[in-house]
C-alpha cells in the first residue's frame, strides 16, 4: 500500500503532522480524501469546496438526495455549523463526543443535519490542519460494506480518491451510531459501535431525565470553591423543585480528574448540612462549556481562559470574583461560602431562567 499513487502511511497513535499538513493542503485545494476514523473509513473533502458532495455522490454511486455528514475536530466548529443547542444535542454531545455516534442534529436555519466528532487522532489532526468541518461518508461503493482499511477502500474506490491515508485497521471495526434529535425525543436510525450505551442514554432521555438548562461552575483546581458553589446552588434549586429542569456541575481549569475536595470545604459544607463527601474533581474541557447553558467563573482569569479556548462562550460567562481560600483557615472557608452565596443569589433569576 505505501507505493501506491496517492496513498500516504500515518501511524495512528503517534501522527506525523507533515504528512498531514501535506494531505490537508490537498484538501484545502478541493481535493477528495479517504482517512481512517476510530470506526470506518471515511471520504471527504473540505466543506467549503465546490462541488464537494457531487464528487462524492459519483465516487460513491448513490443518490444526491441523502446527506452527507460533516466531521469536526473541536467544538467551536459547531458553532460554524451553527447547531441548535437544545437539550437533547447538549446531553448526548456531551456524553459521546468524541466518539463514535453520529448526531442529526438541527441547525439554526431548522435544517436537519448530520455531525460526527470522531476521536481518532489521524482525522482529528487532519479536519484541525485544514481548519473548517469535512463533509464525509463512509469510503465504500453505496451497498456495500463500509472499509476498516486502507487496503479495502483501494479496492472499492479504484483510485478515485485523490488522496488515502493508511493509518492501519481502525479500532472499533463498527459503523458509527446514528441518533437523531430533531424531534421531541430521540431516535437510533442505526445501531452501530457504543449502540448499547446509546440505547441506555435515549432510555434514560425518554424517562423525562433530560434536564433543560445547564449550569457550570468553574475555579482553578476543582477543590474549594466551584464544589461549594455546586453544593450550594444544588440545594437552593431543589427547594424550588427544579432539579428535574436544572443541571449543576463543575469544573476546574488546572484540576486533576477524580480527587475529592478539599478537606476545610467539606466541613464547612457540612456545617450547612450540604454533603461533599462524594464529590470528585472534574478537569475543563471545551465540551464542558460548549453544552452549558451558562457558565460562572470564580474569577476574571477564569473567564479570559476560557474565552480563549471557546470564544463563543463569552455571552454566558458570568464572573462572581470570589478569592481563592486554598491555604487559608476554617473561618476564611467560611467566609468565602458566604461571598458565594452573596453573589449567586444575586445572579438567581438569570440561573434560573429556563427560557
Amino acid at each position: 500500500m505505501t507505493g501506491t499513487a496517492g496513498v500516504i502511511k500515518i501511524d495512528a497513535h503517534d501522527p506525523d503532522m507533515a504528512r498531514i499538513r501535506e494531505v490537508a493542503n490537498a484538501c484545502k485545494e478541493g481535493k477528495v480524501i479517504a482517512f481512517p476514523t476510530e470506526t470506518v473509513y471515511g471520504i471527504g473533502g473540505r466543506m467549503g469546496a465546490p462541488g464537494i458532495e457531487k464528487k462524492l455522490c459519483e465516487i460513491k454511486g448513490r443518490s444526491d438526495k441523502k446527506p452527507f455528514t460533516y466531521h469536526v475536530s473541536d467544538w467551536a466548529m459547531l458553532d460554524k455549523l451553527k447547531v441548535q443547542k437544545t437539550p437533547l444535542v447538549r446531553a448526548l454531545a456531551r456524553q459521546f463526543w468524541p466518539g463514535p455516534v453520529t448526531l442529526v442534529v438541527p441547525d439554526l436555519g431548522g435544517h436537519k443535519i448530520g455531525i460526527r466528532f470522531p476521536k481518532n487522532k489521524i482525522a482529528i489532526a487532519l479536519i484541525q490542519e485544514v481548519g473548517e468541518p469535512l463533509v464525509a461518508t463512509s469510503a465504500n461503493k453505496s451497498g456495500q460494506p463500509s472499509p476498516h482499511t486502507a487496503h479495502q477502500v483501494a479496492e472499492q474506490l479504484q483510485g478515485s480518491f485523490d488522496r488515502l491515508i493508511d493509518g492501519g485497521k481502525t479500532d472499533l471495526m463498527l459503523d458509527s451510531t446514528i441518533v437523531d434529535l430533531t424531534e421531541e425525543a430521540p431516535v437510533i436510525l442505526r445501531k452501530g459501535a457504543h449502540g448499547a450505551e446509546v440505547e441506555k442514554a435515549v432510555e434514560k432521555i425518554q424517562s423525562g431525565k433530560c434536564p433543560r438548562k445547564r449550569v457550570l461552575l468553574v475555579c482553578t483546581g476543582n477543590s474549594c470553591r466551584s464544589p461549594m458553589a455546586e453544593g450550594w446552588l444544588k440545594r437552593e434549586i431543589e427547594k424550588r423543585e427544579l432539579s428535574a429542569e436544572i443541571e449543576v456541575i463543575s469544573c476546574g481549569t488546572g484540576a486533576r480528574d477524580g480527587l475529592p475536595c478539599a478537606p476545610e470545604a467539606e466541613f464547612v459544607m457540612r456545617n450547612h448540612d450540604i454533603d461533599l463527601g462524594k464529590f470528585r474533581s472534574h478537569a475543563c474541557r471545551k465540551g464542558d462549556f460548549w453544552s452549558s447553558d451558562l457558565v460562572l467563573v470564580m474569577t476574571s482569569r477564569h473567564a479570559e481562559d476560557i474565552a480563549q479556548m471557546l470564544p463563543s462562550v463569552k455571552g454566558k460567562l458570568i464572573t462572581l470574583s470570589v478569592e481563592d481560600p486554598v491555604g487559608m483557615g476554617m473561618n476564611v472557608y467560611e467566609k468565602t461560602l458566604l461571598d458565594i452565596e452573596k453573589k449567586m443569589k444575586h445572579h438567581m433569576d438569570r440561573i434560573l431562567q429556563l427560557d
